[in-house]
């Protein structure tokens, strides 16, 4: 979700999506552009000194081209200011906000991109710091008494040029990833009698789909009219939110908390539950965290017995967007789902729901046919943000039941689970 501040008429974003880059020098578009693809963004920076890294966003989520990434600005400033690979950044905004930036190992690292109250981001540069690395360079505000820290506001992390901000620089720019029509008129004119015959197949295609849909809902519904195959229930997925909603919600809740790090107390996990429609929060103590501090701002927070463990369950409201969307064949859909997560390097795992139970005394009766099955799925230890992971794998009957934040560190992790409709 768009972040931004704006100074010198010029409007800087954090929150990229940031992914190293794998390939040689000569192939960084095609990487991008296949990268942009897959996750649906739409806008690009890229990062080519030191290690190779692009920063991805999508305008439907408010960022527009030449927007300028701060995370950019300010790595650049440490790698030609102090030839750091790896540091903190705190840096107040001319509106008050903190802007925090942390790089290892020469990369913006996934989560290490946001701005938000000093409070949440001295917190969350202590629980980096805890991991015990050795940060290259500290910057943070002289009060938060940070060892061999040094202050520096955002503005004198900007090179300046004959005593002036200089501000406008190509390389801090989002740009549309896209390809010029003259440039695929002069490269690509093989191409076009290829894309022709696609568009001809793809029209066929459609077509043939829109038969299948067509006699499907003929087989459902002769399947009910047939007295001895019983009453068929009610499609389960038009009654859950699609999953785009579901994503969405979840993270407006994750972000309308009022901090993960509530005064000493460290979160250690955050599950949105989609049917529950509530978010749960989990905190530990840290060594200074007392249960004062976290009732002075989490006032309903639940208390272990020893007085370490903290919880909150809050609400996230009703969900606005279902669909009755035709099946795919099992195998079909399978495969596009192991496709999809192999090419953003995602753990998915697929199985099939347990059978339901026939209850006692129904053996010999009709037996209603179900024309669709189950297959749960999920996702475990992906630092890709859950809207990335959704846009990659969404599909018909594609749904989400739980969204999970696992935060060790400082370094955020995903789960999440869901049921996938598919025809039987």
């Amino acid at each position: 979700m768009l972040t931004s501040f704006e100074l010198q008429k010029l409007i800087f974003v954090s929150g990229l999506h940031w992914q190293v880059l794998s390939v040689n020098p000569s192939e960084y578009k095609n990487e991008i552009r296949k990268l942009a693809k897959h996750l649906n963004f739409d806008l690009a920076i890229a990062r080519t000194s030191g290690t190779p890294q692009v920063g991805l966003a999508a305008t439907d989520e408010g960022y527009k081209p030449g927007m300028m990434s701060a995370a950019a600005v300010v790595s650049k400033t440490m790698e030609l200011e102090f030839d750091c690979r790896d540091f903190l950044v705190a840096t107040e905004l001319p509106d008050g906000r903190f802007l925090y930036i942390c790089q290892s190992d020469g990369s913006i690292v996934a989560e290490g991109d946001l701005i938000d109250t000093g409070d949440a981001i001295q917190a969350r540069m202590l629980d980096d710091m805890s991991l015990g690395k050795d940060w290259g360079k500290i910057i943070a505000p002289i009060e938060w008494g940070i060892t061999e820290s040094v202050e520096r506001l955002f503005v004198d992390l900007i090179p300046h040029k004959k005593g002036k901000l200089d501000l406008k620089h190509s390389w801090w720019e989002l740009k549309s990833i896209e390809v010029s029509w003259a440039s695929l008129f002069k490269k690509m004119l093989p191409v076009v009698v290829v894309a022709v015959v696609i568009a001809a197949v793809l029209i066929g295609y459609q077509k043939w789909q829109a038969k299948v849909a067509s006699d499907e809902a003929a087989r459902l519904a002769a399947m009910e009219q047939t007295s001895n195959l019983g009453h068929v229930p009610p499609n389960p997925w038009k009654s859950m939110p699609v999953a785009n909603e579901a994503v969405t919600r979840c993270l407006d809740s994750f972000d309308g908390l009022k901090t993960l790090w509530p005064g000493n107390w460290f979160p250690v996990s955050a599950t949105c539950a989609v049917g529950a429609a509530n978010l749960s929060v989990g905190w530990r103590r840290g060594d200074h965290g007392w249960i004062k501090h976290l009732r002075e701002v989490e006032p309903k927070a639940m208390i272990s017995s020893d007085g370490t463990m903290a919880s909150l369950v809050v609400p996230i409201g009703d969900f606005k967007q279902f669909t009755d969307e035709a099946l795919l064949d099992e195998q079909a859909r399978t495969l596009q789902l192991h496709a999809a997560a192999q090419e953003i390097k995602a753990s998915l795992t697929l199985s099939q729901a347990p059978a339901p139970q026939v209850l006692p005394g129904a053996a010999d009766q009709k037996q209603v046919v179900i024309p669709w099955k189950e297959v749960v799925w999920s996702v475990k230890g992906s630092a890709l943000p859950p809207s990335v992971l959704i846009r990659a794998m969404d599909g018909p009957g594609f749904r989400v039941t739980t969204i999970t934040a696992l935060i060790n560190g400082g370094i955020i992790t995903w789960e999440l689970e869901g049921i996938q409709y598919v025809r039987n």
